[in-house]
């Protein structure tokens, strides 16, 4: 089973261990035609870029280079920090527009829009051991914090590691993906979701993506878990939208299909 592009990478601009030139070195060694950089939001506190002007300085770097002109083209994007339960993105619209793509989750230590926010989202989740009933308060919290997100960002491409760190309702989250196009991610470093919660979903009628959220070198472009749980649940390929088959980002990506329908 072979992949057309690897779409969630960090360099060192937020917590990765590699530069640009290190994830596109890997990227080629794993015979990528793609690979997108997509650091995370300034607003999430040690792994975050300092600020949303790092993209620009991303891009710069990379068409400098000129990577994209020797057989493999190299995406700039961000993996913005879901900030409250509005879906509010800690990456301004003014920097999205100048990205290729956009992937949006759940992180700790992210900076929250409100007081409120921060106790009705962050303070939950760290209460939810507590027993059964904060438990659901912190599920409903998160859910309604993703689904938020996926309905007011029309530019969001990709849901990363969706329950990870923040549990949340999978059916619900899934059918917020298939109403709003936003792809459901299997994400290889951290091995999640898990095959329950992906077989929920594909229950429900999302298309996946398989990402390596390669923080190291070695890592990029590494999906055996994607491969894995792509062959036991024999998940039809034409629901991973990154398999070598699919095309790429130019067929999938939101800004793509903006282009081709308007």
């Amino acid at each position: 089973m072979k992949f057309y592009g690897d779409y969630h990478t960090h360099s060192r601009h937020s917590d990765g261990r590699q530069s640009e030139v290190d994830i596109i070195a890997a990227a080629r060694r794993r015979g990528l035609k793609e690979v997108a950089i997509t650091d995370h939001g300034p607003l999430a506190a040690v792994i975050g870029v300092e600020s949303a002007s790092e993209y620009s300085l991303i891009r710069e770097r990379i068409d400098e280079v000129g990577w994209n002109e020797e057989g493999l083209r190299v995406l700039v994007g961000a993996e913005a920090n879901i900030r409250d339960l509005n879906g509010t993105l800690d990456i301004p619209q003014s920097v999205i527009e100048g990205l290729d793509l956009l992937i949006a989750g759940m992180h700790p230590y992210t900076l929250p829009t409100t007081l409120k926010d921060a106790w009705d989202l962050f303070a939950r989740n760290s209460l939810r051991h507590l027993g059964a009933a904060q438990r659901e308060k912190a599920v409903s919290a998160n859910t309604k914090a993703c689904k938020e997100a996926i309905y007011q960002n029309p530019d969001l491409d990709i849901l990363a590691h969706p329950g990870l760190f923040f549990t949340v309702d999978v059916q619900e989250i899934a059918q917020a993906c298939v109403q709003k196009e936003v792809l459901f991610e299997i994400n290889c470093g951290h091995e999640h979701p898990d095959i329950s919660d992906i077989m929920e979903a594909e229950l429900v009628g999302v298309d996946f993506i398989v990402n390596s959220d390669s923080h190291f070198e070695e890592s990029v472009g590494k999906l055996d878990y994607g491969v894995q749980v792509v062959k036991h649940l024999k998940i039809d390929p034409e629901r991973v939208v990154n398999l070598e088959t699919g095309g790429g980002y130019s067929q999938w990506g939101k800004k793509m299909k903006n282009c081709r329908y308007s």
